[in-house]
């Protein structure tokens, strides 16, 4: 198991990864606790943003890293941080739900 604590802005991210198992992310403000999720392989992630958010699959937890498939670029390998600040609060009905109203509108 790999403890990574990591701030940004008025945020911070605790990101417990368990190798080959699963990856814990939980989000405090101003030093109070605001959420916790667990991810699984094989679970629903972001793994990048621009005007939509880009979702895939956990195909590998490690140590300090999650890879996820990707749809048009292989997989992507996320660093602890990066995973957490993305994920802390994804809703993956949510994600499709925007992506698609977005889509439409462009």
């Amino acid at each position: 198991m790999n403890i990574v604590e990591y701030v940004s802005g008025l945020r911070k991210y605790r990101i417990t990864l368990v190798p080959g198992a699963y990856v814990v992310v939980e989000a405090f403000k101003d030093d109070q606790f605001v959420s916790m999720k667990r991810f699984e392989v094989g679970d629903e992630v972001e793994y990048d943003s621009f005007n939509l958010s880009y979702t895939g699959l956990i195909m590998a937890i490690g140590k300090k890293t999650v890879t996820v498939e990707t749809s048009f670029r292989g997989n992507k390998r996320l660093k602890a941080e990066e995973f957490g600040w993305r994920n802390w609060d994804f809703n993956a009905a949510e994600t499709a739900r925007r992506n698609a109203e977005t889509s439409q509108s462009i």
